[in-house]
């Protein structure tokens, strides 16, 4: 190129013998040229072999302590292996394994990896590529400000990446896309590159022996100015170390012993899983699902991570179970810190003396775990809560306190309606008045509407309709029968609860069966669960795009949740007592359908799935009456 590109200088220099040049003489020149400008922009501004600063945004995390963990044998491998569960199989298909695939992090890597080899002219053959997601990892992520799982630090053995990043040294020094942005992480010594997936975005990687670490954002390691912080720089290098224990700082953190080097094993915290307020059970941490470890092949096996000393109780549900009305499309039970939940209702009550005593004396009354349930019958945002007060002469006694509370933190602003508390330093705080009546199971209720635009209720024909902001309200509801106390933005759904109590509905302990009803800790009713999501999703599509998201969903959503609607409903419970100590403590899913395992490797039990059988048919199999398989 240089040639030819000189070969028409002849033809406009003089001709004069002493200046003949020839096409070697000019093009030892530019070399000459090249050379002496190389030299020069290397003494001024050292752009080679040098660390570059990067720039980041500070991503501040506690490296120690993850939202989530992934103990893998295969990366590649783990969306195929989750849809060996029977219902997570019919639910995503293999849309699931495609989407994983086509994930924009893998693709961007994998082209990066590409681009190198290829400009570089480095030998990675494309078997090299597949096993950059194909080794043993612990895979840890975190939450990001929008509380999705956005930032994730992978640890691996490098053993099929190692040709690949054998030349990562002599590449970074003239490639635009991989720069060195630390000469040494932490103590550990090994060089930090930034690796450009495009625009702005780079992830971070180090190695070290046949360790690899790789960062989603630069501002895991680096500050704004783009030198490494001390602390964090310290715990990454020990994911570094030839000691698989010292490795093991994250697992640890969750009881977990040195990565088993077979199948996958998935943790999330309990915290993200709550949304942040794990703070109110602190006995329950974790829970895990493992898969391909157990004496059963390829099935799944769930733990939660248990903490006595924080777990109120023995976790026993059976009475709640009693007081809850059945066919719930989702039901939980956790195990409160009535302690921190007395504190949040002191916090919130006001400043009144009278308030801050009343919500004392509630905090202290309420005993054992509590459940959440949702209904096909309501909406996602107005589930409905049971708990239990000590006894009945404690309810008795904490009533006053309870309608009190009720009417000093339920409530909103409502511009039309009659002023029900006016205070001469803060004025008017207009909202619709609190009735209190008698009900079912010697009951008392208090009630107040609460005007909002997704409420469960019509304002059309309500007798306060005039005063409400909306056009829908919540009846929002608390009532106390015997020592359960009952509360629901949907009045229906306390109504069915008391009529439950009152022994003229059915309760969700009818339908469990008795010798585990005290260790059951969820249970899901599909059938009531798939139309639920289906109502709710269609209530949430933008008005302005109603026709593009409706057409999608019907597409992708709503035939899934026709196979999740096909579902016998299925069971958590724990096995066994309590542990003693902190740590893991095996769970089990409970089915009462025919040859629907709820967990396993999908093959129903020859003994009540007929051979022939269709596996939607043997799905839908109805459940036998107080019976439940265990799986």
């Amino acid at each position: 190129m240089l040639g030819g590109a000189c070969s028409g200088f002849p033809a406009v220099l003089p001709k004069h013998p002493s200046m003949k040049l020839t096409r070697k003489k000019i093009a030892i020149g530019a070399a000459a040229l090249v050379v002496g400008a190389a030299a020069i922009v290397q003494l001024v501004w050292h752009p080679f072999g040098r660390t570059h600063a990067l720039r980041a945004r500070e991503v501040r995390l506690d490296l120690t302590l993850p939202d989530a963990l992934i103990d893998s044998q295969s990366l590649s491998q783990l969306p195929r292996d989750v849809l060996r569960v029977p219902l997570l199989r019919d639910v995503l298909t293999e849309d699931f394994v495609a989407y994983y695939e086509s994930n924009e992090d893998r693709l961007s890597v994998a082209g990066a990896l590409r681009r190198l080899a290829y400009e570089q002219k480095l030998d990675l053959a494309e078997t090299v590529l597949k096993h950059v997601f194909d080794e043993p990892a612990r895979v840890m992520l975190w939450r990001g400000p929008d509380d999705k799982l956005r930032y994730w630090v992978l640890s691996m053995q490098r053993n099929g990446l190692a040709k690949a990043l054998e030349a990562v040294g002599t590449v970074a020094a003239g490639d635009a896309q991989l720069s060195k942005v630390a000469d040494a992480l932490g103590d550990s010594g090994a060089p930090v590159y930034a690796l450009k997936l495009g625009g702005t975005r780079s992830i971070l990687i180090a190695s070290k022996g046949d360790r690899l670490i790789a960062l989603s954002e630069p501002g895991i390691l680096l500050d704004k100015e783009g030198k490494p912080l001390a602390t964090q720089a310290k715990a990454l290098a020990a994911l570094l170390s030839d000691d698989a224990g010292q490795r093991n700082v994250q697992g640890k953190a969750f009881a977990l012993p040195v990565p088993e080097p077979a199948g996958h094993h998935v943790l999330v915290s309990a915290n993200y899983l709550s949304f942040g307020y794990q703070q109110f059970f602190p006995g329950i941490e974790a829970l895990r699902f493992d898969f391909g470890t157990g004496v059963s092949g390829n099935g799944w096996k769930s733990a939660a991570l248990i903490d006595p000393d924080h777990l109120a109780g023995k976790w026993d549900s059976a009475a709640l179970w009693h007081a809850l009305p059945a066919d719930p499309a989702a039901c939980a039970t956790l195990p409160i810190d009535w302690k921190a939940a007395g504190t949040l209702l002191r916090s919130v009550a006001g400043e009144a003396k009278e308030m801050t005593d009343a919500a004392a004396r509630v905090g202290d009354a309420f005993t054992g775990p509590a459940a959440a349930c949702w209904y096909g019958k309501s909406s996602l945002v107005a589930p409905l809560f049971v708990a239990r007060l000590a006894s009945a002469q404690q309810a008795e006694a904490v009533k006053p306190a309870l309608g009190a509370l009720f009417g000093q933190i339920v409530g909103a602003y409502e511009a039309k309606a009659q002023a029900d508390n006016v205070d001469d330093k803060a004025g008017a705080y207009k909202r619709l008045p609190v009735t209190t009546r008698p009900g079912p199971a010697s009951a008392t209720l208090w009630q107040r509407p609460v005007s909002a635009r997704y409420g469960t209720a019509q304002s059309a024909g309500a007798p306060f309709a005039a005063q409400l902001s909306a056009d829908r309200y919540f009846p929002v509801t608390l009532a106390v029968a015997g020592d359960v106390v009952v509360f629901s933005p949907d009045a229906r759904l306390v109504d069915d609860a008391l009529a439950v109590l009152a022994k003229r509905f059915p309760a969700v302990a009818d339908s469990l069966p008795r010798d585990k009803a005290g260790r059951i800790v969820l249970t899901m009713t599909p059938a009531s669960l798939a139309p639920l999501i289906r109502r709710e999703a269609g209530a949430a599509l933008p008005a302005d795009q109603e026709a593009v998201f409706l057409n999608a969903a019907q597409t992708y959503l709503f035939p899934k949740l026709k196979a999740l609607a096909r579902y016998a409903p299925v069971s958590l419970a724990h096995e066994g007592a309590v542990p003693s100590s902190r740590g893991w403590m095996p769970v089990t899913w409970l089915s009462g359908a025919r040859g629907l395992p709820a967990g396993g490797d999908g093959t129903p039990p020859a003994a009540e799935a007929p051979a022939d059988a269709a596996p939607a048919e043997v799905a839908a199999a109805p459940a036998p009456a107080n019976n439940a398989d265990t799986q």
